[in-house]
């Protein structure tokens, strides 16, 4: 319960502080894959899947934004790619939705600001923030062992990673992105931790995470001194 009110005072603090700034909308569009039982590392090849999202943006400074937005994406993975006992005894496979709502704060190692001669061009970043889930996961056996699924969830999550942001033309941003959630739940990939044969199908001391990468392309609104840039104040 207190991961849930912390998102909510996260979301209210968003649009209360970015109140008069410089704004953008964007789109993301990229790849999506999770860690847990069935990924217990990262193994790129284990059933990456599509992930697509839209955002908005308030530059509170040329160092610092905040950025709310939904993301929807595709999670998936199997034993198949493992070559655990445990793995090779379960062959179990999982998919999923995923929606996702969530609000970050970034932070711009360099001053940036989309078609703003005075800054640069380009900039490394990193995020931090919150967010909640959705995942309706469905479970299937390649082998003997059966694995019922545990069902829908909502979840909370904390979001954070790095990117680097670019000029791309005019009043248009470029930027590339990893970022990675951490969440509170083991039931992501609808595993429980039932005994088979000696064996737990899923280990609930260890939650599940999964990421995102890709690339966003952002707008930024015209404001009064980006149309007159050579006004003196």
């Amino acid at each position: 319960m207190k991961c849930y009110k912390s998102i909510i005072v996260f979301f209210f603090l968003l649009s209360f502080v970015a109140s008069s700034q410089n704004s953008e909308i964007g789109i993301f569009g990229g790849t999506s894959y999770y860690l847990g039982e069935l990924n217990p590392s990262i193994q790129v090849a284990n059933k990456i899947r599509p992930a697509l999202g839209v955002f908005y943006r308030k530059n509170i400074s040329k160092r610092y934004a905040l950025r709310a937005g939904i993301n929807y994406a595709k999670l998936a993975a199997t034993d198949q790619f493992s070559s655990t006992e445990l793995s090779q005894y379960r062959q179990l496979s999982f998919s999923t939705n995923l929606f996702e709502l969530y609000g970050v704060l970034e932070f711009n190692f360099i001053p940036y600001e989309i078609n703003n001669y005075t800054t640069s061009n380009f900039t490394p970043y990193v995020f931090i923030g919150g967010a909640a889930f959705f995942v309706n996961p469905s479970t299937e056996s390649n082998g003997s062992v059966s694995a019922s699924t545990e069902g829908a969830i909502i979840a909370p999550s904390i979001p954070f990673g790095l990117g680097i942001k670019f000029n791309f033309a005019g009043n248009l941003g470029l930027a590339i992105e990893w970022g990675v959630r951490k969440t509170f739940t083991d039931q992501i990939d609808g595993l429980s931790d039932t005994y088979i044969s000696g064996y737990q199908l899923s280990n609930t001391q260890n939650n599940d995470w999964y990421s995102m990468v890709g690339i966003t392309l952002n707008y930024k609104f015209l404001t009064k001194t980006d149309h007159c840039p050579g006004v003196i104040n």
